[in-house]
């Protein structure tokens, strides 16, 4: 034995008498046991005597003191104060300082502060539900419905972008869909559709059968009818915009018939306001009922609309005049997302039927298919002649589309859409089984013989479609490459697969309506 050694205590600070015993032997795993022995059996007797020290001691105890009648007058301080207290507190850490400092001023400031603290601190860890911000208390069944809702504009809603960007859904229709009970509920009609018909996968056609869509819908009209028949309320905003998100509803799950009762009833209202001008203070409500105002049939492949207001409005003086106070790039980008939905209901009234009845028509979407994806891939790059090929591209595919919006009436009967009389599609097969040896190797040729069939349809009575063709190359030209590119292969994909039984699809698949909405950042 070697004689006491004082040395330090950890848990008093005291100095205190170790003993060392010296291990005689030449076997050393028996020398490494005893010493662990010996540690394990001085960290035991630690712990209990720590143990046993917190069990003689009183327990803490904090006074509760009532306010001095000086301070009879003070007012209670905020939780925000109460909770930045509590904060400080945790900066304080292993000293305690600044917490013991927390206490004396609460005790100061009297009981009803030192309540308000405790409080602070026993929710200071607590998140509240951010989905309890919307204009009605949340089901678990509202919650399934939003969450599609929002994943189906999941780009635009949850990748960062520029601060300086538009971004329609977070900027406008996340806000306006928000603001009111009515518009919930029309979102909810719309995004219960949409997931019953995912699950059951049917065709993207007009109508639901989804029973919860059509009682979210029933809804939003009851609570829509209470403010029209209030005089008070009958054209404030959230009348606008619960009517603006029926229309909604009613282009892709409804009829063209209930959607022209909701559109004559959004432009009386209007009238009534004022004009949309009238809305200028709620700038998100005015760039939306602008948009719609815009449309006098339920599609924008349909060529009455006013299109020309939003592609060229410095050209235009009443367009110019109507539109001073708008941010027109705003009003097409929210263009360009009911656009691609439209593009969805267009698949369904096309959707069994295609363009194999029409040979010709049908070899052309080969041809620009074709010559899609070599331009894609690269291969013309460096071409100087393809500086105007991308108008072409879409002037052809939009001159396709409207003459087969034209030709196909969208009246309902049991589920199937009832063709009208042969007419612009007709026309259009035998001009390009004409000039077959002209366009055949030419997008240029194709594109002149396209633009000859809707101006032949001017002569005979129709409105001007070549000026709507040109207007909606000019209004998507001005948006990003990503939405020209992503609704040039949307319409090939639909004009060139959709009644082929074969299945044939671009070499990059899921390119749909949908999927190209869910990936699109709205610019």
């Amino acid at each position: 034995m070697s004689p006491d050694r004082p040395g330090p205590d950890s848990s008093t600070g005291q100095r205190t008498n170790f003993q060392f015993t010296f291990v005689t032997g030449s076997i050393q795993p028996e020398a490494r046991s005893h010493a662990m022995r010996e540690h394990w059996k001085r960290r035991r007797q630690h712990t209990w005597e720590t143990k046993t020290t917190r069990k003689k001691m009183p327990p803490a105890s904090r006074t509760l003191l009532p306010r001095s009648t000086s301070s009879s007058n003070e007012e209670v301080p905020t939780s925000a104060e109460a909770s930045g207290s509590s904060a400080l507190g945790e900066v304080g850490g292993a000293d305690g300082d600044v917490r013991r400092g927390r206490d004396v001023a609460q005790r100061e400031r009297g009981i009803p502060a030192q309540l308000l603290c405790g409080m602070s601190d026993a929710l200071s860890s607590s998140r509240p539900d951010p989905f309890q911000t919307c204009p009605v208390h949340l089901t678990s069944q509202h919650q399934k419905l939003l969450h599609h809702w929002i994943s189906t504009h999941a780009a635009m809603m949850f990748e960062d972008l520029d601060v300086a960007a538009f971004n329609p859904m977070k900027d406008v229709w996340f806000p306006l869909d928000l603001s009111n009970p009515s518009s919930f509920n029309c979102i909810m009609a719309h995004s219960a559709a949409h997931l019953s018909h995912l699950y059951a996968g049917t065709p993207p056609r007009r109508g639901t059968t989804s029973s919860d869509a059509l009682k979210y819908k029933i809804e939003a009209v009851r609570i829509l009818r209470l403010w029209l028949s209030d005089p008070g309320r009958e054209l404030c905003d959230d009348a606008f915009a619960a009517v603006v998100r029926l229309l909604t509803f009613e282009r892709y799950w409804g009829t063209v018939g209930d959607w022209q009762i909701h559109r004559d009833g959004l432009q009386r209202m209007i009238n009534a306001k004022g004009g949309v001008e009238a809305l200028h203070e709620n700038w998100r409500l005015e760039l939306v009922v602008y948009l719609v105002s815009l449309m006098s049939r339920p599609s924008w492949f349909e060529s009455t609309n006013q299109l020309e207001q939003i592609s060229r409005p410095s050209f235009s003086p009443s367009a110019t005049q109507s539109t001073s106070s708008l941010d027109i790039h705003k009003v097409r980008c929210l263009w360009l997302i009911s656009f691609i939905q439209d593009m969805r209901t267009f698949m369904g009234a096309f959707y069994n039927r295609g363009l194999f009845r029409y040979p010709c028509t049908h070899a052309a979407v080969g041809l620009l298919r074709h010559q899609f994806q070599l331009f894609t891939a690269g291969h013309f790059a460096d071409d100087p002649r393809l500086m105007g090929w991308e108008d072409e591209m879409l002037g052809c595919l939009f001159s396709i589309s409207v003459l087969i919006q034209d030709s196909i009436s969208v009246v309902s009967d049991g589920g199937s859409i009832i063709p009208t009389k042969p007419s612009t599609l007709d026309e259009l097969e035998s001009l390009l089984l004409r000039s077959q040896h002209v366009w055949m190797d030419s997008v240029h040729n194709l594109h002149l013989a396209l633009f000859e069939c809707l101006s032949r349809a001017c002569e005979n009575g129709q409105l001007n479609k070549v000026n709507y063709v040109t207007s909606l190359i000019c209004v998507l030209s001005t948006l990003s490459l990503e939405a020209r590119q992503g609704v040039e292969k949307c319409l090939l994909n639909l004009l060139y697969c959709l009644g082929n039984n074969n299945n044939v699809t671009l070499t990059d698949e899921g390119w749909t309506p949908d999927s190209l909405l869910s990936s699109m950042h709205g610019h």
